[in-house]
């Protein structure tokens, strides 16, 4: 077996042996090392990792394992996160100069669930500076691209985490997302991309525990290893109130005939955009056609559902100016140009704005509730067209075959944003290529805590439609 053979090689299928033994800890991790350094100057996916550190982890799980311990649930698997959030040992700069070189002294606690159940937390992925827009490029880290076509982008703020799950930088990553951002690149690099139900995850170090609207996720290149990554993370924790109405207890995938058997499905087309790329839209009514052949039930179509997005997001521009806003004045020269333009909107909030913003998500919860009226599901695209240039502008809108539709938050990612509002589950899974080569996503939507019905509904699609054997040139 290859180093190249492990590296594309799922979770789901590495664990029995690196369990048993058969492939070592430290091989494996050397391979995806090895890959990292060989193919990420070209996509930028990466930029913080200890290889020493990481093998010597690795290692230390190989010796245990021979001296007879009991291996993890996730043994020895490498684990890539987001550079939003602490990996102990690990830089967390968040793309920013002003927080160039700090290094986290403590785990967040789904990373430390991670790592005590067996899995490795060696890499740091890209992100735009503090995750402010849905586009992975920053002043200290630059462009990250997308691995099916690098002229393209590969989404954000979770970008980064995005290629390294197309590339096969190990087998589980784990993203956040806070108006889409972990489901826009799993859609943009053709993985499989979970946004959980807000804090079914904790996420004890949001420095707003009540009113974020950030959640931790996971991406991988198939729904099994989603499940395992969840499965381990998942749950509640006493920091985090949020948590407090979650589970611990493990999702199983059941029969994929089982899970669409009577399921009932509605399609969300569109909300507050006038357009749809048409091989979008073809691919998402494919899919839709696909379940409902394999025993789900069609239930009707939503047309145009009213979001009040804009005020919704003012949760957001506080948060960002709260915590950010005093860098204005200290590295204001050194910020990404669209950060400035955030964190400049802060100061001009007030009580009124504040209590529209709350008013917002209110009714957006409401409106979402209402979509589940007859449903188990609904479903619309994960973006409106499959990819950007990778010199888009957050501030600059959506330009296709020369015809303007718009700002990015309404022509582009408009069905994402909502369920960060609400706190609904989403996900995006790949349900077709576009012509000039880029993966389409589609996304699933269900009532708070019914990850393991998205996920069951999400495997029973993969395996009438299988994706995980395409691989970007890239990854070549």
């Amino acid at each position: 077996m290859t180093d190249d053979d492990l590296c594309r090689m799922s979770a789901t299928d590495l664990l029995p042996r690196l369990k048993s033994g058969e492939v070592k800890s430290a091989t494996l991790m050397r391979a995806v090392l090895d890959r990292i350094e060989r193919l990420d100057s070209q996509t930028n996916g990466i930029v913080h990792v200890d290889p020493d550190a990481a093998m010597a982890q690795a290692e230390a799980l190989d010796k245990a394992l021979a001296e007879g311990q009991a291996p993890g649930e996730l043994h020895g698997i490498p684990v890539t996160a987001k550079d939003l959030l602490k990996v102990k040992g690990l830089p967390i700069e968040m793309a920013s100069y002003a927080f160039q070189g700090d290094v986290a002294d403590t785990d967040a606690e789904a990373i430390a669930r991670l790592r005590r159940a067996g899995a490795i937390p060696f890499a740091k992925s890209a992100t735009p500076e503090f995750g402010h827009k849905v586009l992975t490029d920053s002043p200290i880290n630059g462009i990250s691209r997308n691995p099916w076509d690098l002229s393209r982008s590969c989404g954000g703020s979770s970008g980064g985490t995005g290629i390294a799950t197309a590339m096969g930088f190990g087998p589980i990553h784990i993203s956040s997302d806070g108006a889409g951002s972990g489901r826009i690149p799993a859609s943009a690099c053709g993985v499989v991309g979970l946004k959980p139900t807000w804090s079914a995850i904790p996420h004890e170090t949001t420095p707003d525990v009540f009113g974020s609207l950030t959640v931790i996720g996971v991406m991988a290149r198939t729904v099994p290893d989603v499940v395992l990554g969840f499965n381990a993370m998942k749950g509640p924790d006493r920091r985090d109130p949020m948590s407090l109405g979650g589970s611990k207890t493990p999702v199983t995938l059941p029969d994929p005939k089982s899970a669409l058997d009577g399921l009932r499905i509605r399609v969300v087309m569109r909300t507050v955009n006038e357009w749809v790329d048409p091989e979008v839209e073809a691919a998402v009514l494919n899919a839709v056609a696909q379940l409902k052949d394999a025993g789900a039930r069609d239930v009707g179509m939503i047309d145009n559902p009213v979001y009040d997005i804009n005020n919704a997001l003012i949760f957001m521009r506080g948060y960002q100016f709260a915590r950010f806003g005093h860098l204005m004045e200290t590295h204001g020269d050194k910020l990404d140009r669209t950060a400035r333009i955030s964190l400049s909107s802060g100061p001009h909030l007030t009580y009124e704005s504040l209590a529209r913003s709350m008013k917002a998500r209110t009714a957006i919860f409401h409106e979402i509730e209402r979509q589940f009226d007859g449903a188990d599901i609904y479903i619309t695209p994960t973006i409106t067209t499959p990819s950007l240039p990778a010199d888009q502008k957050q501030d600059e809108p959506l330009i296709v075959d020369g015809v303007n539709h718009g700002m990015l938050r309404e022509a582009w990612y408009p069905y994402t944003v909502p369920q960060n509002a609400s706190g609904h589950p989403a996900m995006s899974i790949p349900v077709g290529m576009s012509s000039r080569g880029i993966p389409i996503g589609m996304q699933i939507v269900g009532p708070w805590h019914s990850e393991a019905r998205l996920l069951a509904v999400a495997a029973a699609l993969e395996a009438i439609m299988p994706w995980a054997h395409r691989w970007p040139p890239a990854a070549a």
